[in-house]
């Protein structure tokens, strides 16, 4: 769409320029003539003749035309740079908002990691119970044989 644009600006540009070179030569017979009051004429002020007056009209239309096109490519311009910094700022945010989540997910699995691990026996239920029994049976012998040599002296 910008390269169509900025075609048609160009041959705009080209066909003003070839319109106002092909009409300065009609600049040659412009006659502009000030009057005061009291001359013949109807007001004080300037009189133009027709060429004067028709150059006078060209040159604003082409003026408002040109300020036309230079207003347009100018909004357009910073319209594009202020998309672009809106798209970089939006992929900025994307990454950061993807890395975010990342790290939240990292860190949910660790907190369930030392969950599991702060919460998990050190030791089975089944050797606690075998290490009581062997220490309430080798308790019983030692009572026993220190009851014995007790006993026997």
């Amino acid at each position: 769409m910008n390269i169509f644009r900025n075609k048609i600006i160009a041959w705009m540009t080209c066909f003003f320029f070839s319109s106002f070179m092909i009409i300065s030569p009609a600049y040659a017979d412009e006659e502009v003539a000030t009057v005061s009051e009291g001359e013949p004429a109807p007001f004080s002020g300037t009189l133009f003749n027709t060429e004067a007056a028709a150059r006078l009209l060209v040159n604003l239309e082409t003026n408002q035309e040109l300020c036309n096109i230079e207003c347009t490519r100018k909004t357009d311009e910073v319209t594009a740079t202020m998309q672009l910094e809106i798209d970089i700022l939006q992929a900025s945010r994307d990454a950061l908002q993807l890395r975010y989540d990342e790290t939240l997910v990292i860190k949910n699995s660790q907190i369930d990691f030392f969950e599991r691990q702060a919460t998990k026996p050190k030791i089975p239920p089944e050797v606690i119970f075998a290490i009581g029994v062997l220490s309430g049976v080798a308790l019983t012998i030692g009572s026993a044989y220190a009851m014995g040599q007790v006993a026997g002296n």
